[in-house]
């Protein structure tokens, strides 16, 4: 596996795009991630020390060498804790909330947490009862069009967030007959999480 396969594993596995990852990990731009592509540069030391800094469940000698598992984990892949509770008792200081389970679904191994979504204002992409799976991201990191966990002092909200002007996005549900669009002032944003997957609750 080549330097870039490795690299694009990671971008992969936290669900970002290149540009996105570059921003993630302190980037200005993502030239230097581009470099490695072409083949023109390996993984530095220095650049996998910054990468694991901010992601400390991938391993780093896989990272440089390909030896061994991607994450540090034995497994493979670590729980997720699993929160039961409304949107509007959540807040950004996770270890105040209480863990209702802890999930191991490896193909969401890379989710920060999970919530089960109360409301319809994202039906039919995350009906009410479904547990969304989310991974903390900048919000310098934003993909516009990509549906996030959005927390501010004001409100914690799961939308579509859609660019606006430089300062401030538009939150734009999916059941726009029953919901409004809202404008968000990016500095009130205290806490930012993109949904990596939903796990529907079917009855049989």
């Amino acid at each position: 596996m080549s330097n870039w396969d490795r690299l694009d594993k990671v971008i992969q596995y936290l669900g970002l795009n290149v540009n996105s990852f570059a921003k993630e990990i302190g980037l200005s731009r993502a030239e230097r991630l581009y470099q490695i592509k072409k083949g023109n540069y390996a993984i530095s030391k220095n650049l996998a020390s910054i990468i694991v800094g901010r992601f400390p469940d991938i391993n780093e000698a896989w990272l440089l060498t390909g030896e061994g598992e991607m994450l540090t984990s034995s497994d493979g892949f670590a729980k997720i804790p699993l929160y039961n509770i409304s949107l509007d008792q959540f807040h950004s200081d996770l270890s105040q909330l209480p863990v209702t389970d802890e999930l191991e679904i490896p193909i969401l191994a890379g989710s920060d947490f999970a919530f089960v979504n109360h409301g319809d204002s994202m039906e039919p992409e995350i009906d009410h009862g479904s547990v969304v799976f989310v991974k903390h991201v900048d919000k310098e990191a934003v993909i516009f069009g990509d549906i996030y966990l959005i927390v501010s002092d004001r409100m914690t909200i799961v939308r579509f967030i859609r660019d606006y002007d430089p300062h401030t996005w538009n939150l734009v549900p999916k059941n726009t007959r029953d919901f409004d669009a809202i404008l968000i002032n990016k500095d009130d944003v205290v806490a930012l999480y993109k949904v990596k997957g939903v796990l529907s609750m079917i009855s049989m």
